[in-house]
């Protein structure tokens, strides 16, 4: 990231980068894994072995989890956040199962385990991910618990298992999660996704990024480090002289490879949610850098981490985000008060060094030589580096093109080309959309602010549009090579979604144990709720909806936790939806499509929900200028 440009300036303030080993224990690696999803353990579900729950008699109804307390109490580890989720195979198996895994938000020492009730059968699962066996359509009751004394939001999910010529078909019905995302960059930069592309897609679920890729540089290095057994294998799986794997070494890899590449999905789902990076973007941007290995094999560009952050691309992040500097800065420096960009260029320096090496995964002490928790962590950071990179391209890409002093004036000719040297103030170029902008951020966060600054400036000089085509023609060596090659990687990523095999084919069904009363096939709940969306124009300021305030044709659309999308165009004002027949608990977003407004809630089973979009009428001003 951001190599190819250094100056002889800046390449002396990195040396007092180098002098900080006492100032970063803020930075410090917060813990081991609470969960400890070992690269053993998600090895053992890509060949078939995943854990299965122990299960235990209950003569009475599910209960809600709601007021249950872990188990666990240890107050002396810092807090965390735990995530469960359900996940169904999307193909026929020979028996029917589902999926629950668990994770913790910051990776520490200690256990987690998933516990809950299918039906009115309670089970307890001591590993993620874990089987669940099922025998009918059912109803899931669970929560993750630590034993630190955390649990996790409980989830109710209701499964439909139907028996078809291929086997069974596992469908998820209603699931009682559902989590509003916003593409940060697209607010930015005012430009949203014309063409509903799938690679800017946010996922509802962390498996629904899980990729199956072979990865040559990621096997070699897991060879090299011992990960994976290749001592069946001729020259011990790698081409002599060559980091580079065997047909053999890659077959002996592969389950490894699969287990590896997506053992840091959940902390890319919580970067994406909580700083606004579609998944597949972060995923994609963190393969094409280091292919999911963490360790530094470039020394002697000081490039670390999944992302391969350097200096450079930190120094982008601390201007653009105060709030960031703000965090880091107390453990460096004895006096916060000043901006990052009014410090002494030595303490600025103190700074990024320090934030650079909280990132770095290199543990020669380590198991394999790389620390995965510290690389866990590191991911909201890289989604922090793009976000701060997608603000500078949106100033870029504005800013209005100024000529040197002297330069010679063009007189337009009949048809004269467009103005591209302007732009709306607080928007993106009307010429540059959604994709380029996309390309143009990577452009940054590879080759450098400075290099797509002169890029950007050579094009409107030339008057040409302010296009990835354009401006790729005036970039720095390597840098259109970069952006193409991952924009092929990019488009092609749902070629690459994974989803486990048909486990219980070698897997022994759990112990249940029997209970006295059999247990009924719950009931298929359906809602009966609508939908009410009001929008209306606050003309006189009032708060309240009035005649002549209402919004005629405005699209509304519906979003359903199952995928499935309902659009309106509001008549006198208001969209009625009638969600009779869908599962209650489903999620539901409503929006307006293009004015980035939207409210999220659980479908009720019955009743209306009325959701009100009020507009503030525009500010004129009372004189002319």
């Amino acid at each position: 990231m951001q190599t190819k440009r250094r100056n002889s300036i800046f390449s002396a303030l990195l040396i007092f980068g180098l002098i900080l080993p006492g100032l970063i224990g803020i930075f410090a690696v917060q813990a081991k894994a609470i969960e400890d999803q070992t690269l053993n353990t998600q090895r053992s579900l890509q060949n078939g072995l995943s854990s299965t729950p122990t299960w235990t008699l209950t003569s009475t109804a599910p209960p809600s989890l709601t007021s249950t307390g872990s188990p666990f109490t240890n107050p002396g580890l810092p807090s965390v956040d735990l995530y469960a989720f359900i996940q169904a195979p999307t193909r026929p198996v020979a028996q029917p199962y589902v999926l629950l895994t668990a994770f913790a938000s910051i990776p520490r020492t200690g256990s987690v385990e998933i516990r809950g009730f299918v039906n009115s059968q309670e089970f307890i699962c001591t590993e993620s991910p874990c089987a669940i066996h099922l025998q009918a359509s059912s109803r899931l009751i669970f929560r993750a618990y630590a034993n630190t004394g955390e649990s996790s939001a409980e989830v109710i999910a209701s499964v439909s298992v139907n028996q078809g010529l291929n086997g069974y078909l596992v469908t998820i019905d209603t699931v009682s999660q559902f989590t509003s995302f916003t593409d940060a960059c697209s607010n930015i930069w005012g430009k949203r996704d014309e063409d509903n592309a799938s690679w800017d897609n946010f996922a509802q679920f962390p498996f629904q990024v899980n990729t199956s890729k072979t990865l040559h540089t990621l096997t070699a290095r897991l060879i090299l480090n011992g990960v994976v057994d290749v001592s069946e294998c001729p020259a011990g799986g790698l081409s002599l002289g060559l980091d580079w794997p065997t047909a053999c070494g890659l077959e002996k890899a592969s389950a490894a490879v699969i287990a590896w590449q997506n053992q840091f999905d959940g902390y890319i789902w919580l970067a994406s949610r909580d700083q606004g990076i579609p998944p597949k973007i972060l995923k994609t941007l963190i393969e094409f850098e280091s292919q999911f290995w963490p360790g530094n094999s470039r020394y002697y560009i000081d490039e670390v981490g999944l992302g391969q952050i350097n200096q450079l691309g930190v120094d982008v992040l601390l201007r653009r985000d105060p709030t960031y500097y703000q965090k880091v800065c107390p453990s460096i420096l004895s006096d916060c008060s000043r901006s990052y960009s009014s410090l002494e260029p030595s303490q600025q320096a103190q700074i990024r060094g320090a934030v650079v090496s909280s990132v770095d995964a290199n543990c020669p002490t380590c198991g394999n030589g790389v620390d995965l928790d510290k690389a866990k962590q590191s991911i909201s950071l890289v989604a922090s580096l793009l976000k701060a990179n997608c603000q500078q391209v949106h100033d870029i890409v504005r800013r209005p093109y100024v000529p040197d002093p002297g330069t010679p004036t063009v007189t337009p000719t009949a048809t004269p080309k467009p103005n591209v040297a302007t732009a709306t103030p607080g928007k993106s170029s009307a010429t540059t959309d959604y994709e380029d902008l996309w390309k143009f951020t990577l452009a940054s966060y590879h080759s450098g602010v400075s290099c797509f600054q002169e890029a950007v400036l050579a094009t409107k000089k030339n008057e040409a549009p302010v296009t990835w085509e354009n401006v790729s023609k005036q970039m720095c060596r390597g840098g259109a090579e970069y952006v193409n090659g991952y924009w092929d990687n990019i488009v092609a990523f749902d070629f690459y979604l994974y989803e486990p095999t048909d486990l219980l084919s070698v897997i022994a069904a759990p112990t249940i144990v029997p209970t006295r009363t059999p247990v009924p096939t719950p009931t298929a709940y359906i809602s009966s709720a609508k939908i009410i969306v009001k929008v209306y124009m606050d003309r006189n300021g009032n708060g309240s909806p009035e005649d002549g305030e209402w919004v005629d044709a405005m699209t509304v659309e519906v979003s359903i936790s199952n995928g499935e999308k309902l659009t309106q165009r509001t008549i006198n004002g208001i969209a009625t939806f009638d969600m009779s027949g869908y599962p209650p608990n489903s999620g539901i977003d409503v929006s307006l499509p293009g004015f980035y407004r939207n409210e999220t809630f659980l479908l009720p089973q019955q009743g209306d929900v009325t959701v009100v979009f009020k507009f503030d009428q525009a500010v004129l001003p009372t004189s002319l200028p």
